[in-house]
């Protein structure tokens, strides 16, 4: 209850207090006969108002200009300026009788709306954009200066006469421009070679050839090669090991299979391997596999008096595969702790391996489609353009 007070309570004085505030908005505002400018500088002001044209009101806003400056502040803004104009112009420069860097000729001056248009007797030894053209100077050059500011209709004259100076204890960068400008300077006759500068302003200057680059470009080049083919080397190593696996794979349901065939008809494990390594040794043709070396290799070491248990052990590691690591501990463990059933074993091992080796022919299979993609992609664009050319052809005809 006291929460829908405090509601009902909030409602009822915000309420009143619109309708109040409504009411003296209505009947407290007088019609408007004049609005005030915004003083000079303080820039334009946007008044929305109210127009009422005979019975109907009609929104609408007004811009009001900022005032004018009067003649009075007109001129004692152009006084300030023209007093600051030495200051602007000299820039980094000491003083008007040495001017030896670059000059500030703006053509509004700072901080206002003053037009300043700047004239001088000769633009030989100042440009444009105040850039002082001094390289080859031995004495200074007098160069008179006019900079006439206007703002409204009001205009001021600020004449000076300057002398352009030979720079002294240059630095790197106008060095440079010496020399740029010395060699410019060698270049005007009609010669065969062009003789570079020894001296710049009193320092000894040595010229070489830019160091040449390739070199790195070489390095690059070679690290990049080098990257490349050890990248290449590993991903044919991959390429090699995948394979290797695969042709692993796919071997491993015929050999437990036949081993489980041999013992179940009593041969002995080592027996059976002798027959199924001899088998692949004295065939005429065929790809070598990797899964049957192994198994050669494995009798080879027992033949060398290696412990059979621990050759079949061996055997699983070299292969390096979770199938072939199980077959040589089935082995290994029937050898040391004697298994009755291992025949039994073998079959069930037999029988879940073809069922893999389906899966792993699936997978196969699905890959090669996904390869097959693209090309099939490509033909069907190739279709496509063979069908639509004439026809686009034939609209343009």
């Amino acid at each position: 209850m006291k929460q829908k007070k405090k509601l009902l309570l909030t409602a009822c004085v915000g309420g009143a207090l619109s309708v109040i505030w409504l009411a003296v908005s209505l009947f407290s505002r007088e019609p408007l006969t004049s609005l005030i400018r915004p003083e000079n500088g303080e820039g334009d002001r946007k008044e929305k108002l109210e127009v009422w044209i005979g019975e109907e009101p009609y929104s609408m806003e007004v811009t009001v200009r900022e005032r004018p400056k009067t003649e009075a502040e007109t001129a004692e803004e152009l006084q300030k300026a023209e007093d600051g104009m030495e200051i602007l112009f000299l820039g980094e420069n000491q003083d008007l009788e040495h001017i030896t860097e670059k000059v500030n000729m703006p053509s509004v001056y700072p901080g206002t709306d003053i037009a300043i248009q700047w004239y001088l007797n000769s633009w030989e030894y100042i440009s444009v954009d105040g850039t002082v053209k001094n390289e080859g100077f031995t004495r200074a050059e007098q160069v008179e200066v006019t900079a006439v500011l206007s703002l409204e209709d009001q205009t001021v004259s600020w004449d000076r006469t300057v002398w352009v100076c030979p720079l002294e204890n240059p630095d790197d960068k106008a060095l440079i421009r010496i020399l740029s400008w010395k060699m410019e300077d060698t270049q005007k006759e009609d010669t065969e070679t062009v003789e570079l500068p020894e001296q710049a302003a009193g320092k000894s200057i040595i010229w070489y050839p830019e160091k040449d680059h390739t070199w790195l470009m070489l390095a690059g080049l070679t690290a990049c090669a080098v990257c490349a083919m050890m990248l290449g080397q590993q991903k044919e190593e991959e390429k090699a090991l995948a394979e290797r696996e695969k042709r692993m794979k796919l071997a491993y349901p015929d050999i437990v299979s036949r081993l489980s065939l041999y013992m179940s008809a009593g041969i002995s494990s080592r027996k059976a391997w002798e027959r199924i390594a001899a088998g692949y040794r004295n065939r005429t043709s065929g790809p070598v596999n990797e899964a049957y070396e192994e198994m050669c290799t494995t009798l080879y070491e027992m033949q060398n008096g290696v412990p059979e248990s621990i050759a079949y052990e061996k055997f699983g590691a070299r292969c390096r595969l979770p199938s072939y690591l199980k077959l040589g501990a089935l082995l290994s463990q029937n050898l040391r702790k004697g298994t009755r059933n291992l025949s039994a074993l073998l079959e069930e091992e037999s029988r879940e391996a073809f069922e893999n080796r389906k899966a792993y022919a699936k997978k196969l299979g699905e890959e090669c489609e996904s390869r097959l993609l693209f090309p099939m992609l490509l033909m069907l664009l190739t279709i496509l353009v063979m069908v639509m050319y004439p026809a686009v052809t034939s609209f343009q005809t």
